[in-house]
């Protein structure tokens, strides 16, 4: 489990490893909880308009 969660340096690599210079999302970022967390006021938003409608 993830425990710094944030856009920050990181941990240091070890000597001779590099870190990708394509932005992939700090460490302990998920890209599903990402989705979930964007579904989920818009399916509310439309559950709320269908029992309004009806």
């Amino acid at each position: 489990m993830p425990v710094g969660i944030g856009i920050g340096r990181g941990a240091d690599l070890r000597p001779g490893v590099a870190r990708s210079l394509r932005f992939s999302g700090p460490d302990g970022f998920h890209a599903g909880a990402l989705w979930l967390a964007a579904t989920i006021p818009v399916m509310a938003t439309l559950l709320l308009l269908v029992r309004l409608a009806s």
